[in-house]
């Protein structure tokens, strides 16, 4: 059976169309996809090319192509679900286009343009500048203060009154950098009643070990850690979070995306004693005991709810899912359910009914048309953490094997398929016509068994290696080996490759730092 389609969403039909089409969209009834707005040009307005990697949206109208309000001035690379408006910014026709990718490798691209983005606007990924809050904010009530145990006008089966009170009483937003000058927000969770919040390593701390290989991307590339995160708090359920702490981060995974942060000064900065302080916090729940179909609630501050009150949203647990890297052996790595998760809510808190922290919100999984998998990682990965931050220890995840001295790059080959570029004899120049689709190998020597590779690859006149979505990945199988990737030009909107220099680089360990030195290819000629 084939891989996933491309999948074209307008006026409420679906259309599928599989690798390789050529998709063309306009009035003409002869067209593949086909419009009645009048704003659509009656010829061809606009071409989508479909290969494995993602695809390619060329506008050919008069009247023009917009995303999110701009118009599109080169071909748009779709790497991920986008919605685009034809003809006008504003009253367009909506088209939705989601590249035939797997779900995991849709929200890993989504992930990886917002950390992107967020590096070039020194900011968070998701914030309100660039990265508007993937995670949820943990709440820290202030020394002395009571929950809320009104009554809940929303709640649902998922919690009762008491339990929800004192979620919402542990949930906060955290700002990065000061108050008044932060470049996003995320969430968390108090888990300890002196300081310690539960949130996202990529809001806590972005550079931490792993997050490179999580999002498939190299470690250089990933944005700055912000100097600390600043606490906001709510004092009931219309009131908006108030800053009255600063927190930094005692242990973080960034593979798994988690981090525990400790507070350590007021908003002023100030110092604060954490054994002074006496937050509400959540217990962590066991994900084992965990059943299909139970209530779940789900809090945090999303952007889309335009509010700076706490959210909550309820629904129930429809499925596990194992890590698609295959580095975590538990297959309750992440939690589906049918609970809202916005942008936001990341990092936040997802409770049972008892009020036992279980989830932490973590991803929006885009499916076929309007299909959306919300999920939630599952909190008690957290607990080695926790613990170490408790202790005040180190955390060091052994999750990721480290990288060993006298790891080397022992050369590089190119051919028509991956036996030809890791074969005995493999060239790094490649002669005659350029091959319909291109392979590159590395040959390495001295490598530690798992330790995780990607190579980039960058075409004659590019600045980038790959093209704009997470690389290949795979683990070294022992100390001497080849990995080879496929250099499609579909992936970088081009309907051939050009002959010339290549460069490609190899890339290892939990940070997905540069082995040896880039290598040039010579193709074609």
């Amino acid at each position: 059976m084939g891989g996933p389609p491309l999948i074209v969403v307008l006026a409420d039909r679906q259309y599928l169309f599989p690798v390789g089409s050529v998709v063309r969209i306009g009035r003409n009834p002869e067209l593949d996809v086909v419009s009645t707005s009048p704003l659509v040009s009656r010829a061809c307005h606009a071409v989508i090319t479909v290969d494995a990697h993602g695809a390619t949206y060329v506008d050919q109208s008069r009247r023009g192509t917009f995303l999110r309000g701009k118009p599109l001035r080169r071909p748009l690379r779709i790497t991920e679900s986008v919605e685009l408006r034809l003809g006008d910014p504003v009253t367009g026709e909506v088209l939705g286009v989601t590249p035939p990718l797997g779900s995991h490798q849709l929200e890993r691209n989504r992930r990886r343009r917002l950390v992107a983005r967020r590096g070039r606007v020194a900011g968070l990924a998701l914030g309100v500048v660039g990265f508007v809050a993937a995670v949820l904010t943990v709440l820290l009530m202030p020394a002395g203060a009571k929950p809320n145990t009104a009554a809940h006008p929303s709640v649902s089966p998922t919690a009762t009154t008491a339990p929800l009170a004192r979620a919402e009483a542990a949930t906060v937003r955290l700002r990065l950098g000061p108050a008044d000058g932060s470049t996003g927000w995320g969430s968390g969770t108090v888990v300890d009643p002196h300081g310690l919040i539960l949130t996202n390593a990529h809001v806590a701390q972005p550079q931490a070990p792993g997050q490179a290989v999580a999002l498939g991307m190299p470690g250089y590339q990933l944005s700055a850690d912000p100097p600390y995160l600043t606490v906001e708090m709510t004092t009931g359920q219309s009131t908006p979070a108030v800053a009255r702490y600063r927190a930094r981060a005692v242990a973080v995974d960034g593979y798994l995306d988690l981090a525990v942060v400790q507070v350590y000064a007021d908003a002023a900065g100030r110092p604060v004693d954490p054994k002074s302080l006496h937050l509400t916090a959540l217990t962590i729940g066991d994900s084992g005991t965990l059943q299909l179909d139970q209530p779940v609630t789900v809090l945090g501050f999303p952007g889309v709810a335009e509010s700076d009150s706490l959210t909550v949203t309820s629904g129930v647990l429809s499925t596990f899912v194992p890590d698609p890297l295959h580095h975590v052996a538990d297959p309750r790595f992440e939690l589906e359910t049918t609970a809202r998760v916005a942008h936001g809510n990341s990092g936040g808190a997802a409770v049972d009914a008892g009020g036992r922290l279980i989830g932490v919100p973590s991803l929006e999984v885009t499916g076929q048309g309007v299909d959306v998998s919300w999920r939630l990682r599952a909190a008690q990965l957290a607990r080695p953490l926790l613990a170490a931050a408790r202790a005040g220890r180190p955390y060091t995840s052994t999750l990721l094997v480290q990288r060993a001295p006298g790891m080397r790059v022992v050369g590089y080959g190119s051919g028509s398929s991956a036996d030809q570029a890791c074969g005995t004899g493999a060239s790094a120049a490649l002669g005659g016509a350029v091959p319909s689709e291109l392979w590159v190998g590395v040959r390495y020597s001295g490598f530690p068994a798992g330790v995780d590779l990607a190579v980039g690859v960058r075409l004659p006149g590019s600045n980038d290696f790959g093209a704009g979505g997470p690389l290949p990945e795979e683990t070294a199988k022992g100390p001497d080996g080849c990995v080879a990737v496929a250099v499609d030009p579909g992936a970088f909107g081009l309907a051939a490759l050009p002959s010339g220099p290549y460069q490609a680089q190899l890339l290892a360990g939990p940070d997905l730092d540069p082995v040896g030195g880039t290598a040039q290819i010579r193709v074609g000629g």
